[in-house]
């Protein structure tokens, strides 16, 4: 994929997750454009990372819904739980002193590439993230796209449970992260949750969640979830070894740099 490809593509995928407004709308058929194809199984039945209708049906919902609806929808889908959280640190570090200074180093990392925040803009915050890596060079950017892989696995599988048409979008930016089976990475994350809870002595409720809880966007489900600590999600919260001269984001236990961009056009 060439270096344009990559850009316009990461600005697809920023306006897509971006809160909506009139230009998504009215730029929904030149997104659909850079997307097409992206994360298609290669046979049919084949397991890949295109939810059902792809990112056509969620670009056709988002051209055809009443604007004032749709933003509602957005916000009941991405700002209820800590599950569907589009503040990537939020997965990371919850409510931790660390996430702050997550914060502070992420900043650091726009500034070094030219990108400013406006004050209302958390670095951590998906769209900013892909802003980010779309001005970094193709293999920094897919490099920044692989560290943040196993949180997006994770929106992945929590729109699925809430059949959100955003699933296409997640599915779709897991394909392009490197995750082409993006449930089986959820089905590896869970199983080495569930390891992890058997080992501890005393294992929170964000282990495993409860079947008795009811869905993660439940009032029960939600208090339970902003109660609790953080969640790592495979070797999110691992130092990752180098990969070239470029290091965009690195999740540390302690420490990590995170992630995220804001949307501009595609």
């Amino acid at each position: 994929m060439d270096a344009i490809t990559l850009q316009r593509r990461l600005r697809a995928f920023a306006l897509l997750f971006d809160y909506p407004g009139e230009a998504l709308q009215a730029h929904a058929d030149e997104i659909a454009a850079e997307l097409a194809g992206l994360g298609t199984p290669s046979r049919a039945g084949a397991s890949g990372a295109c939810a059902p209708g792809g990112t056509d049906a969620l670009l056709q919902h988002l051209r055809d819904a009443d604007l004032l609806e749709l933003q509602a929808e957005y916000v009941d889908v991405f700002d209820r739980g800590r599950s569907t959280s589009l503040n990537l640190f939020e997965h990371v570090h919850g409510d931790a002193r660390e996430r702050g200074q997550a914060m502070v180093d992420l900043l650091q990392q726009y500034r070094e590439v030219g990108l400013e925040l406006s004050s209302r803009e958390l670095p951590d915050y998906l769209p900013v993230y892909l802003e980010y890596c779309s001005m970094l060079e193709p293999q920094a950017a897919l490099y920044g796209l692989g560290e943040i892989a196993p949180l997006l696995v994770n929106l992945a599988a929590a729109l699925e449970r809430r059949g959100s048409p955003w699933l296409a979008a997640a599915a779709a930016l897991c394909a392009l992260a490197g995750e082409t089976d993006w449930r089986a990475a959820a089905r590896r994350a869970a199983e080495a949750a569930k390891a992890a809870q058997s080992r501890s002595p005393t294992p929170g409720p964000r282990d495993a969640p409860s079947q008795a809880q009811g869905a993660d966007w439940s009032a029960a489900a939600l208090d339970a979830a902003w109660a609790e600590e953080p969640v790592s999600f495979l070797g999110a919260c691992s130092p990752q070894a180098g990969a070239g001269a470029v290091q965009p984001v690195q999740f540390h236990a302690r420490q990590p740099r995170a992630d995220q961009a804001h949307a501009s056009g595609a």
